[in-house]
């Protein structure tokens, strides 16, 4: 370890918790290169020099690049991203909706989200992880949001929830990552709109 490389946790006692301004130091750096040089120029090496740690302090908390990257996209997880209780289910869709393209317009996840979708394809090891650590958290939200509208009487008992709640989702995703068409500001309350039609307990 040199001077440039500090590592403040080397001679900590045996049980003394662990610095979590070194965690975050070194999520953030991860994210920063993922962002930058895409998951494969992305190096343990090159976190530990954005960080300024050395990298036995990486290793003693991650075992593997693709674990401190699914750690550090999971951390985000719960950014911007709380369930509404607005007291009508169309409206909590709505600023639940307007939340997640806020969220990937301008989150971390958001950001590397690009440098992922190569990876989560060819990488099945680090797809589950990163599928668990992120994606599945965020959809339970949604789902658990549809549950509450079927209990309230607002969506129909026979809705596909499953579909309802990747629906909701896809259209912004495919626009933005793949289609590269522009998502306004219009779009979540059209989008909502539409998924209504079809979900709705009573025609409006």
């Amino acid at each position: 370890m040199t001077a440039t490389t500090p590592d403040v946790e080397l001679h900590r006692s045996p049980g003394r918790p662990r610095n979590p301004e070194v965690d975050l130091a070194i999520r953030r750096a991860a994210l920063d290169l993922l962002a930058e040089e895409s998951y494969d120029g992305l190096s343990i090496e090159a976190v530990a020099a954005r960080a300024g740690y050395g990298k036995a302090a990486i290793y003693r908390r991650w075992p593997s690049k693709s674990a401190l990257v699914v750690d550090a996209v999971a951390a985000c997880k719960d950014e911007g991203m709380q369930l509404p209780d607005t007291g009508s289910t169309r409206e909590d869709l709505l600023v639940y909706v307007r939340n997640m393209v806020r969220y990937l317009r301008t989150s971390d996840p958001g950001r590397i989200m690009p440098a992922m979708l190569a990876e989560l394809a060819r990488n099945p090891e680090f797809a589950a992880s990163f599928r668990q650590g992120l994606v599945q958290p965020r959809r339970a939200l949604v789902l658990e949001m549809l549950r509450r509208g079927v209990a309230r009487g607002d969506l129909r008992p026979d809705v596909d929830l499953d579909i309802v709640a990747d629906a909701m989702a896809s259209v912004f995703h495919y626009r933005m990552f793949f289609t590269g068409q522009e998502i306004d500001d219009d779009m979540p309350a059209r989008v909502v709109d539409m998924l209504w039609r079809g979900i709705a307990a009573e025609a409006e």
